[in-house]
């Protein structure tokens, strides 16, 4: 019995790296984006502690630069979270280009396995009538031995 050979195996292997990449870039995209989330929450943990810090400093009365330094650090780490909040922005976008982009790799992918399935069902009926037709080519021959010619056929010598 013949083996299968699916003609588009080139397409079919191109495909799969391609969708192999894409996976790849969404896993660093959704790194990145976590990325970005953890920097953020560290971000708002260190306003949080300032802000006991300058109460602290407010409740023992310490001197105005430090209180000063300790709000100008606070309005520091207001605008880094702003700053990280552009950024989650930016990478859920990066996201999202690569989520669809994964998911049209996917489609190529999945269209060539159709065709393969299809294929391969064809080859599967081919065989299946020539081993019926050589079975059929193997009664016949059988027959005749058995015998002799079927009317209206010569001998062969």
């Amino acid at each position: 019995m013949a083996k299968f050979q699916f003609k588009l195996k080139a397409v079919e292997e191109f495909r799969n790296k391609k969708e192999q990449k894409m996976l790849e870039e969404l896993s660093v995209s959704q790194r990145n984006y976590q990325q970005k989330i953890n920097d953020k929450k560290i971000l708002l943990a260190k306003k949080q502690e300032s802000f006991l810090r300058k109460n602290d400093l407010l409740s023992r009365d310490a001197s105005i630069n430090d209180i000063r330094i300790q709000e100008e650090y606070i309005v520091g780490l207001k605008h880094q979270i702003v700053r990280a909040d552009q950024a989650i922005i930016r990478a859920r976008r990066f996201l999202e280009q690569d989520m669809k982009k994964y998911i049209q790799a996917r489609r190529e992918r999945m269209m060539v396995d159709r065709l393969k399935e299809k294929a391969l069902e064809e080859f599967k009926i081919e065989q299946a009538r020539l081993e019926q037709k050589q079975l059929d080519d193997l009664i016949t021959m059988r027959a005749r031995l058995n015998h002799g010619p079927i009317e209206g056929e010569e001998e062969i010598a």
